[in-house]
């Protein structure tokens, strides 16, 4: 088994940042490991399970990547109450605003 390389704490905290945003906004974010099966390819991203807008987030993508599906997931949204930093703010901005889950 591969050892993971020891995230960046600047990433980290970028992660949670984006995370405590997607609270305000109305998600649930839940972490976990996605299965994958034969024929069954499961992602992380923005969906409504029970009519709860949720964020899912493989445990196993590194901070990079949970930021690109955190930075996805909250495009399109109101983001002008919440606090984000700058760099954030703008990442999220040049991301195409996706339809809203269950559209």
């Amino acid at each position: 088994m591969a050892v993971k390389p020891k995230a960046s704490p600047a990433l980290e905290r970028m992660v949670e940042e984006l995370k405590t945003a997607a609270l305000a906004l109305g998600f649930e974010v839940r972490e976990e490991e996605l299965l994958r099966e034969v024929g069954y390819r499961a992602r992380s991203g923005a969906c409504r399970i029970g009519g709860r807008d949720v964020i899912l987030l493989d445990r196993t993508l590194g901070p990079g990547e949970r930021i690109d599906v955190l930075c996805t997931a909250l495009a399109g949204r109101d983001v002008e109450h919440v606090f984000l930093s700058p760099a954030l703010r703008a990442r999220i901005a040049r991301i195409p605003a996706q339809p809203a889950a269950g559209e």
